[in-house]
């Protein structure tokens, strides 16, 4: 079973910022949660069809669709039997010398399988399309607006995401053991990779294979979020085959040469773990996770006790409010602007401000340092993002959102 939760409702209104927080999980049947991101907590979408969800709760199946390999065999590519028989799932992998390699799995009553795609089909359990369709045209501020479906039909834009990107099995019994794997599959239950795809012959024998743009995963590390001593590392990207291996990014997302294995990581989810599908990216949370995570009233009173703190201007010499959310078209002067370059927040002023093409920069009345970028400063309000409800002295960079430090 999947609970969802639209962008938009069916009559085309508005709906109310949704009062998602973590009471939802303590449903034992509960595995965890997808979040697109991008939104910051809010619907503001006003598309109307079921596909446009920003999270998806992936819960335990009524009955069992888990599957495991069983049989492998070796066919032609005529012989396509095997590949459109819907009683069996099959990965075939598809050579130039019309010869095929086709992997079929049997059922596991032990797991659940979710599938992730661009596409709408049934068997897609969270339809995921490009962030950019969210975003109004020739605009840098990350608030959701009406899909720009219109830029695909035209063919101004084609969607980088695959139809059917990747799955995810999840032990039933113990939903900590979540894996992701590359690729999903399609109405006839098969995966096909054609002859010009990214394949190989493991060592052990196993056929394996990337898909076009990729699916790259990046872990949190747990043992840095826990050590405030210690200059942490940027994380690294890694790409995830069909069977669930781990490399190293390719040079491109569509090159031809896989990147080096890097046999001491899993694709086994943790609380925290991004999925980038090229195109949009999701997090992972767990359902203990997001147990630990702070309700939207616990993100409200911290906001509220900073904004009650009376942060001040240090150039118009009033009081700044921080705001829930971004508005793009606010001229309050109580709006704080934060100076991606050094930091320094301020109210909204014009000295040494440029704007061009609707874009603040400019230098600090402060450090005297040039920011190319001068963004408003708002509160995270999506509570699955948030470790802690602890003080709001952090924010993203490039877009503004506020957390605590142990969140950024």
């Amino acid at each position: 079973m999947v609970e969802e939760k639209e962008l938009g409702h069916e009559d085309g209104t508005l709906p109310s910022p949704p009062a998602y927080s973590n009471e939802a999980v303590l449903d034992d049947d509960i595995y965890g949660v997808l979040i697109l991101l991008g939104f910051n907590g809010q619907t503001e979408n006003r598309a109307t069809s079921k596909r446009y969800l920003t999270k998806k709760t992936l819960k335990r199946r009524e009955v069992p669709n888990g599957i495991k390999k069983c049989t492998v065999h070796n066919t032609t590519n005529s012989d396509s039997k095997l590949i459109k028989d819907k009683s069996r799932h099959t990965v075939s992998f598809h050579s130039d010398q019309n010869k095929s390699v086709v992997i079929e799995y049997g059922p596991d009553n032990t797991k659940d399988m979710f599938q992730i795609g661009r596409a709408s089909d049934d068997q897609i359990d969270f339809t995921v399309i490009d962030t950019w369709m969210f975003l109004p045209e020739h605009s840098d501020a990350a608030v959701p607006s009406r899909p720009q479906l219109e830029l695909l039909e035209k063919g101004d834009r084609t969607s980088t995401i695959s139809r059917f990107a990747c799955r995810i099995l999840i032990d039933r019994e113990n939903s900590n053991k979540a894996y992701l794997y590359a690729a999903g599959f399609d109405s006839h239950h098969n995966i096909s990779i054609n002859q010009k795809s990214l394949k190989w012959t493991k060592p052990n024998g196993e056929v394996d294979g990337l898909t076009t743009n990729g699916v790259l995963i990046l872990h949190p590390n747990k043992d840095d979020l826990m050590d405030d001593s210690v200059e942490k590392p940027m994380y690294k990207w890694r790409e995830v085959s069909i069977n669930g291996d781990v490399y190293e990014p390719r040079v491109t997302r569509s090159s031809s040469a896989k990147g080096v294995y890097v046999p001491e990581l899993t694709n086994m989810l943790q609380d925290g773990t991004l999925i980038d599908l090229c195109g949009a990216t999701i997090l992972w949370r767990t359902a203990d996770g997001l147990e630990r995570s702070p309700k939207m009233r616990e993100l409200e009173m911290a906001l509220d006790r900073l904004n009650a703190g009376k942060p001040q201007c240090p150039v118009n010499l009033n009081t700044l409010v921080i705001p829930k959310k971004r508005n793009g078209r606010s001229t309050s002067r109580r709006q704080p602007y934060v100076y991606l370059q050094c930091g320094h927040v301020q109210g909204k002023h014009e000295w040494g401000v440029h704007v061009t093409s609707g874009q603040r920069s400019g230098k600090c009345p402060i450090c005297l340092v040039e920011s190319e970028r001068i963004v408003q400063l708002s509160m995270g309000m999506e509570p699955s993002f948030h470790l802690d409800s602890g003080v709001l002295d952090h924010a993203f960079n490039p877009c503004g959102h506020m957390a605590s430090k142990q969140t950024v």
